[in-house]
């Protein structure tokens, strides 16, 4: 499971209009956290290459050396730390226009146990650590990444909250609420979530037998649907069950006022 296995690989420039356009994933993203059209097209001149990584292989492989940063721009993937017995522990999805490893700039220590995976097949872009240099030169772009390592604290923290108080019903429905939501902010307008109840039951810290069982109940109670997949009907009874407060995905707008002058 841990070989990449890399499908498509591109030189920089040349990756779909659709994944760099104004109203992309990554330029919605680069929005809310304080960026503008500018910083985007930095960001993008920066990129090396562009990589299209197959669902189950490692974007970031554990204990990889460190040299480059990537941004997610198409399809969904996780941040994990392996056990010593193999399982896996999911302490954060990715989204479009998400950096995947953006920590490891800052604290750039091999882990041999964490790493990110992709869930789907993804498309990524790779910037390497020279270019990162230039990148946080640029103030509003170096804000707008510190904003985004503050929102990824804030979602940790809010899933060890519901970790230690929240009942298997509980986790389950504020997971699935985080990621509509989290989906939804950069453009992504579905009820469907492309993850299976594995990746929950690892995110969760639940069995896939319980996550199963909960999943059920959820659909008994319609608010999931009959599909096989991951697909919400009822986004408002889903965050009563949940108690979904999404107050704590809005910190990019709520740290809006850290404002940056340049002399």
């Amino acid at each position: 499971m841990g070989a990449r296995r890399e499908f498509a690989v591109c030189a920089a420039g040349t990756l779909h209009i659709s994944n760099t356009s104004f109203d992309s994933p990554l330029a919605l993203r680069l929005k809310s956290l304080g960026a503008d059209l500018d910083d985007l097209d930095s960001l993008l001149q920066a990129v090396t290459r562009y990589v299209r990584v197959a669902a189950g292989a490692d974007v970031v492989r554990p204990g990889e050396p460190v040299r480059r940063s990537t941004v997610l721009l198409a399809g969904v993937a996780c941040y994990y730390v392996r056990s010593r017995d193999g399982g896996r522990s999911i302490f954060s999805f990715q989204h479009g226009g998400d950096f995947c490893d953006l920590y490891r700039y800052v604290l750039p220590e091999r882990d041999a146990t964490a790493g990110v995976q992709a869930l789907t097949d993804v498309e990524v872009a790779v910037i390497d650590y020279r270019e990162m240099d230039r990148l946080f030169a640029r103030p509003k772009l170096a804000l707008a990444f510190w904003r985004s390592t503050m929102l990824e604290a804030a979602i940790h923290r809010e899933r060890l909250t519901i970790a230690r108080r929240g009942s298997a019903q509980e986790r389950v429905a504020h997971l699935l609420c985080e990621q509509l939501a989290r989906r939804e902010a950069v453009g992504i307008d579905s009820s469907r979530l492309p993850i299976s109840q594995i990746d929950v039951a690892d995110a969760a810290g639940l069995s896939v037998v319980h996550v199963n069982r909960t999943v059920q109940t959820l659909r008994h109670l319609n608010v999931l649907s009959e599909a096989s997949h991951l697909e919400v009907i009822d986004r408002k009874q889903l965050a009563q069950i949940a108690n979904f407060d999404g107050r704590y995905l809005n910190m990019p707008q709520d740290l809006s006022k850290w404002t940056v002058r340049v002399d």
